[in-house]
């Protein structure tokens, strides 16, 4: 039974970071033209979206609800919006103590325009459809979720968490010892998105929580900019 286990943890990891990587490698040499409205991260989660979901249709013969795409037990809560606040927060304070740092763009320059599409709507549908979606559910055994009630996390959960961290290791190159915190922030997020994906059955709420998590680190800033006038 361990060796079962640990063959599939590893079957898991192993699948999910070769859609990963097979989506960077296209993102880095088919990026969109530099004067598109379409960023080099269009073609990466464009990529990471249908390897994903080509997976899942495999793996499971076009059963894709057992993957979370569905609706399972989740039924909307106002409450699930208090997740924009965290990165909200640290924005607002980031700002302050460093009030000339940009906060529409970070190390990828993106219009705002492009945030909104790119960032708090395809990143999370992309993202989730991996991480909560192909990577979680094969960790899990392709059994059915949604009506998890244990206060304990789970493998499948810190499993997928860490990874989503760990594809945030990226950002080093370009922030250098300021992407620390932003890879802890994501695992945090990874995190609750799994266990709203475990608890419910959904990946739903996973990227509500993912968007609001994108949309707290750059709406405040984008408010603070435009009173600052």
């Amino acid at each position: 039974m361990a060796s079962h286990r640990s063959f599939r943890l590893v079957l898991a990891l192993v699948l999910t970071a070769g859609v990963y990587f097979a989506a960077l490698y296209a993102g880095w040499h088919g990026g969109a033209h530099p004067a598109s409205f379409l960023p080099t991260s269009f073609v990466t989660h464009t990529v990471m979206l249908v390897l994903s979901v080509a997976a899942m249709w495999l793996l499971s013969k076009g059963r894709l609800d057992l993957y979370g795409i569905t609706m399972g037990v989740y039924k909307f809560s106002p409450r699930i919006v208090m997740w924009f606040l965290p990165t909200a927060v640290l924005s607002i304070a980031s700002t302050i103590v460093s009030p000339g740092g940009q906060g529409t763009g970070g190390p990828f320059e993106f219009t705002k325009s492009q945030i909104v599409v790119f960032v708090w709507i395809y990143a999370s549908v992309s993202e989730e459809l991996l991480t909560r979606g192909l990577l979680q559910t094969l960790l899990s055994g392709n059994a059915r979720v949604g009506a998890g009630t244990s206060r304990k996390l789970s493998t499948p959960v810190i499993v997928s968490a860490l990874f989503f961290g760990a594809m945030h290791l990226v950002l080093v190159k370009s922030m250098g010892p300021l992407a620390i915190p932003v890879i802890l922030l994501a695992v945090f997020l990874g995190l609750v998105a799994a266990r709203y994906r475990e608890r419910t059955g959904s990946l739903l709420p996973a990227i509500i929580v993912h968007a609001l998590f994108n949309i707290g680190g750059t709406l405040p800033v984008w408010l603070i900019q435009w009173l600052r006038g």
